[in-house]
């Protein structure tokens, strides 16, 4: 391990204090230590203060040896001083005829005992969040980092289109589909009607965002319009593009309504005109990848659609009227 020594006035008192936040490297590989380097001791009023300091720790030295995984309380050492996680001691404990000895050494004539110390360390361990370079500012414990890693609302969404890895913010991601991919962008109010006419014929179309105000959160919505291959009726999507409905991130609803044409025996019928299908949907779902998402993670509408003559002139329209409401 090794420890910072030099501190200024400042950081000493904000130290002392509690205020300041730790800060954990864990390199790779371990870290070579230097001479003469020891930890810090700062003496206020003359009673010993903990002070919150710059370490860097072997990745190994904080994984379990026996399974690998990030050790968290409570954390076992044997009589040699291998550890284990409380799934392996469990394990080891509940086994045949190595009931109790060390999965490193195979000791079993002390078995494993609880490693405070080394429990301490573990929940000392803070991490600044992956996604860091994404607006996420939070410290994590070491062991929670995946955790907190996959409920992140700062982490990246991707770019669907084939061979392209783009990463970034929801905002950076509209930007990137429309300047790069030339995807349409429609500008949408919460709780205002947006209409729109998607052509039967331009694929180009049938993919598009809509994008909130930025006085408005900014957020970015995928829609999308999917043929099933021949049949007579297509699908209409939404998600949110983002990781994931976070705890405190805010939730949408959605009411998507669209004309649908009758069926050949109603037309046969005499029933010619149109009718309408809606869908509603609270909350609306997210995804990281609004383009990969499948008909079944969205929320989906089915509309029917009369199947369009070979080499038609004149394209169809389909008209759709979209409402997203902001909800708590």
């Amino acid at each position: 391990m090794r420890t910072t020594r030099q501190k200024s006035k400042a950081q000493m008192e904000e130290s002392s204090t509690g205020h300041a936040n730790p800060q954990v490297q864990i390199p790779e590989e371990e870290p070579q230590e230097s001479a003469g380097e020891s930890a810090m001791v700062v003496t206020v009023n003359g009673a010993a203060a903990a002070v919150e300091i710059t370490v860097r720790i072997a990745k190994a030295r904080l994984h379990c040896p026996v399974c690998t995984l990030p050790l968290k309380p409570p954390v076992f050492q044997c009589a040699f001083g291998h550890l284990a996680c409380g799934v392996c001691h469990v394990t080891s404990s509940s086994g045949g005829g190595g009931a109790g000895r060390c999965s490193v050494c195979g000791d079993g004539g002390g078995g494993y005992a609880r490693s405070t110390a080394m429990e301490d360390i573990v929940r000392s361990a803070k991490v600044l969040c992956p996604h860091d370079a994404y607006g996420c500012r939070t410290y994590v414990t070491y062991y929670d980092a995946a955790e907190h890693q996959r409920a992140c609302p700062h982490a990246p969404c991707l770019c669907s289109e084939p061979g392209c890895g783009f990463a970034g913010t929801p905002a950076a991601l509209r930007d990137h589909l429309a300047g790069a991919h030339s995807w349409p962008v429609d500008r949408i109010r919460y709780g205002a009607a947006l209409r729109l006419r998607v052509p039967e014929l331009d694929p180009a179309q049938h993919r598009r965002l809509l994008a909130a105000g930025d006085d408005e959160g900014g957020q970015v919505f995928f829609l999308a319009v999917r043929a099933i291959r021949d049949r007579p009726f297509r699908v209409v999507s939404l998600v949110c593009a983002r990781p994931g409905a976070a705890a405190g991130c805010p939730r949408y609803a959605c009411t998507i309504r669209a004309a649908q044409q009758p069926s050949d025996a109603a037309a046969a019928a005499g029933e010619v005109s149109a009718e309408s299908v809606v869908l509603e949907m609270a909350p609306v779902p997210s995804s990281a990848a609004p383009g990969e998402t499948s008909i079944e993670e969205a929320a989906s509408l089915v509309v029917l659609r009369r199947t369009l003559p070979a080499g038609a002139a004149a394209a169809g329209e389909m008209h759709l009227t979209v409402r997203i409401d902001r909800i708590v």
